[in-house]
């Protein structure tokens, strides 16, 4: 994605604020619209699943503009492996930020970073020791942001001894470490598995998991490999057609948007704000584990933001003389069939409120 020529840091220290708050305003709208009506829909929510493994806040950075490059950097990486994901992750400026990267140095070893990078990135809770969390946080010492906004190895930083980590000893930095652990067993099992609750909604068999592990690893853990499998799963067909996911609040909006088809100022202005009220605004995940999924969502105030947001939708005036309604409502655009309402239906207001207001609409 574009970024802005201005750095908020290095403005006066009165300044950032304001060019903070402005900057992000500019980055969620442009990540809604791309979402909703760019040229490729499905990459870029390719890449939104992969922000909520690898969650950002704009908040934790000197620049949102920073989120930007780890849009790229994902996107980048989508038809490679896991490896090459992770990888460009762990040397990300963005997520390097969030969890304390620039203040790892070889003379004080900050963990934040190793320690996530273990439990939520690999090889998951329960499959290290804290002797690894400390080995692996000094492979990722000496990393700073320099004046291009990259992100850059500062020798005298870095802690260039051998580290063991996961039972191999070595001279691992920031690299050779992401691609050993991308390696471990565990890895291809953690990952798959949140990929899964991602895409599917459910909770995997513990044996179906070992199965998909195990043949993800034999694919070189390939990302198209994965989410093609996943995807075209049995277990997501019955999700599908049984309603076993429910639809993350942005998948939910971005639909909504797309059926009414107004790209006005105040659709995107408003869908923020309701974003924000279910619980998924943009570029600011609730924690480090990113967003919650399926059944998670079930929480009372944000269900009633849901219903709320998409009713002002077709209530705006705005917004409704800037439509450009589909010239049919047809079946495909639900993956069952609504409980309230006939498909294929004309498309007018009483009926877009009659489909939104649908429980199927609320499914992915």
């Amino acid at each position: 994605m574009q970024t802005t020529s201005v750095f908020c840091r290095d403005l006066p220290r009165n300044q950032r604020g304001s060019c903070k708050r402005q900057s992000a305003k500019a980055l969620k709208e442009a990540w809604l619209q791309r979402l909703t009506w760019g040229p490729d829909q499905q990459r870029s929510w390719d890449v939104q699943l992969w922000l909520g493994v690898f969650p950002v806040h704009w908040r934790q950075l000197p620049d949102p503009s920073l989120l930007s490059d780890q849009i790229d950097a994902i996107s980048g990486a989508l038809n490679g492996t896991y490896s090459d994901l992770l990888v460009a992750m762990v040397t990300n400026p963005a997520l390097q930020i969030s969890l304390n990267g620039p203040a790892n140095h070889r003379r004080n070893p900050n963990e934040n970073f190793a320690r996530e990078l273990l439990e939520l990135f690999s090889v998951g809770e329960g499959n290290f020791r804290e002797s690894d969390v400390s080995e692996a946080a000094r492979a990722l010492t000496g990393y700073r942001l320099n004046k291009k906004r990259e992100l850059e190895l500062v020798p005298r930083r870095h802690d260039l001894g051998q580290k063991t980590v996961l039972g191999k000893t070595a001279a691992f930095d920031a690299v050779s470490l992401a691609q050993w652990l991308a390696q471990q067993p565990t890895t291809a099992e953690f990952v798959a598995r949140r990929v899964w609750r991602h895409l599917i909604g459910t909770i995997p068999p513990a044996q179906r998991l070992q199965e998909l592990g195990r043949t993800w690893r034999i694919q070189g853990l390939s990302l198209p490999w994965l989410m093609s499998e996943l995807r075209m799963s049995p277990e997501a067909k019955q999700s599908r057609n049984v309603g076993l996911r429910l639809s993350d609040p942005l998948d939910l909006v971005s639909r909504s948007l797309r059926v009414i088809g107004s790209r006005h100022s105040d659709a995107i202005a408003m869908s923020l704000r309701g974003l924000r009220a279910m619980g998924q605004a943009p570029f600011e995940p609730p924690n480090v584990a990113g967003w919650p999924v399926n059944e998670q969502w079930m929480n009372l105030r944000w269900l009633q933001a849901r219903r709320r947001t998409i009713l002002q939708l077709l209530r705006d005036e705005e917004v409704w003389d800037t439509r450009s309604l589909p010239s049919r409502l047809e079946n495909s655009l639900t993956g069952r069939a609504p409980l309230t309402m006939t498909m294929p239906a004309e498309p007018d207001r009483e009926t877009l409120a009659q489909l939104f207001k649908d429980p199927v609409w609320q499914l992915s």
